[in-house]
C-alpha cells in the first residue's frame, strides 16, 4: 500500500512571529464581519434596508467569528509551547488583548456624541467597563447589582475568547497539550449533546445537571469545539499529519453541523471548515492568502473588529441622510475606509507603543517573574 503524500513543507520557522497565510485568513474573517454588518445585521436602520440581508457573501458573513475561533485555537497551542508557565501565558495574552482594547475603547466612547446614530445608542462611563476587563456584561451586573452595558455588541466574542484562554491555558499545564484539546472537545461535546436534548423536546435538566448545563453554558463551551479544532490544525500542520487534519476537519464539522440554524447555515459554516483545511493543505491557496490586502486587512483585523460596528452603522445613515443620491451598494465603501484607516494607525503606532509601555512596567514590578521575550 502506497504512502500518503505529506502535506505541505511550510516551515513554522520560517516565519517566527507570523505564518504569512494565518493573516490573510485574519483579513478574510474581518471582512466577512465588516460586510455582515454593513449590509445584514441591521437592515431596519439602514438607508437601503433589507435588500442586500438576503445575499449569501453578506448573510453568513457572521461566520467570520468562527472563522476567528479556529485561527484562536491554531495560534493559542503554538503561543503555549512557546511560554514556561501559565502566569507568563496569561499576561502575553493580556499584552496582546488590552493595548488595543483600550485605544478604541477610549476613542469609541470620545467620539460617540459625533455618532448619534450608533445602534446602541449613547454609552456610558460605567460601559467601558466589559471591554476594558474582558469580562462579560453578565458578570458585571451581578457585581455590581444593576443592568451592565458595553459599548460594542462584537465584545461579546472576546469575553469567549479570554474564557478559552484561561481554561485551554490550564489543561495545557496541567495535563500536557494533547489532553487539553481532548478536555476542550469534551467540553463542547457535552454542551452540544445538552443543547440538542433540550432541543429536542426532552425534559429540563434538574438537579446537579442544571447547575452543569448553566456552567456549560457561561463557560462559552458551545464555541469550544471551534477552537479545538483550530489546536488540532495546528498540529497536522506542524506535524504533517494526515491522521490530526482528519481529526481536526471532523471535529470542526461537528461545530459546524451542531450550530443553530437553518440547513442553509449549517452548510455555510462547513464552507469556514473548508477554506480553513484547503489552506493548510494547499501551498496555491496560501499563496492567494499572502495577497497584500488580505495580508494588511489581517494585520489590522483586530482594532477593526473592535471599532467598525457602531460607527460604521452610524456613518452609512448619515450617508443616506446627506447623500442620498449614492448608489445603495456603495454607502458602506467610505466609512469602512475611514474606519480601516483609524484601525491601522491603532495596529501600527498606537497599540506598539502602548505594549510596549505596559510590558516594560510589568518588569520593573517582576523582573524575575515573567517570561516576556
Amino acid at each position: 500500500m502506497s504512502t500518503p503524500e505529506p502535506l505541505p513543507q511550510t516551515p513554522l520557522d520560517q516565519h517566527p512571529s507570523r505564518i504569512r497565510f494565518l493573516d490573510g485568513l485574519r483579513g478574510l474573517a474581518i471582512l466577512m464581519v465588516v460586510l455582515f454588518h454593513a449590509y445584514a445585521r441591521w437592515s431596519d436602520l439602514y438607508p437601503y434596508g433589507a435588500r442586500f440581508a438576503g445575499v449569501p457573501v453578506f448573510a453568513y458573513g457572521m461566520l467570520g467569528v468562527q472563522l476567528f475561533f479556529i485561527i484562536s485555537g491554531f495560534v493559542i497551542f503554538m503561543t503555549l509551547e512557546k511560554c514556561t508557565t501559565f502566569l507568563s501565558f496569561v499576561l502575553k495574552r493580556w499584552l496582546r488583548l488590552f493595548p488595543a482594547m483600550l485605544i478604541c475603547s477610549l476613542f469609541i466612547f470620545a467620539t460617540a456624541s459625533l455618532f448619534v446614530e450608533r445602534p446602541a445608542g449613547a454609552p456610558v462611563l460605567r460601559d467601558l467597563l466589559p471591554g476594558l476587563s474582558l469580562v462579560e456584561p453578565y458578570v458585571w451586573s451581578k457585581l455590581l447589582g444593576s443592568p451592565q452595558g458595553a459599548l460594542e455588541g462584537v465584545f461579546w466574542s472576546l469575553y469567549v475568547e479570554v474564557k478559552f484562554y484561561v481554561l485551554f491555558g490550564l489543561m495545557y499545564f496541567a495535563l500536557g497539550g494533547r489532553k487539553a484539546i481532548i478536555g476542550l472537545a469534551l467540553l463542547f461535546f457535552a454542551s452540544a449533546l445538552g443543547n440538542v436534548a433540550i432541543q429536542s423536546g426532552m425534559a429540563a435538566p434538574q438537579g446537579m445537571l442544571a447547575h452543569a448545563a448553566s456552567l456549560l453554558y457561561w463557560s462559552g463551551a458551545e464555541h469550544y469545539g471551534w477552537f479545538a479544532a483550530g489546536a488540532l490544525y495546528y498540529l497536522a500542520f506542524k506535524q504533517k499529519s494526515r491522521r490530526m487534519l482528519g481529526l481536526a476537519i471532523g471535529v470542526a464539522c461537528i461545530a459546524a453541523l451542531v450550530r443553530e440554524g437553518a440547513v442553509a447555515d449549517k452548510i455555510a459554516a462547513l464552507m469556514i471548515v473548508l477554506a480553513f483545511t484547503m489552506a493548510i493543505v494547499s501551498s496555491r491557496v496560501q499563496h492567494l492568502l499572502n495577497l497584500r490586502v488580505l495580508a494588511w486587512l489581517g494585520v489590522i483585523s483586530y482594532p477593526l473588529y473592535l471599532l467598525h460596528e457602531n460607527m460604521m452603522v452610524a456613518m452609512i445613515i448619515k450617508a443616506g441622510k446627506y447623500a442620498p443620491w449614492m448608489p445603495h451598494l456603495l454607502m458602506p465603501v467610505l466609512p469602512v475606509l475611514l474606519i480601516a484607516a483609524l484601525a491601522a494607525l491603532v495596529a501600527r503606532a498606537g497599540e506598539p507603543w502602548l505594549r510596549q509601555l505596559l510590558r516594560a512596567g510589568v518588569l520593573r514590578i517582576a523582573p524575575h517573574s515573567w517570561a516576556l521575550s
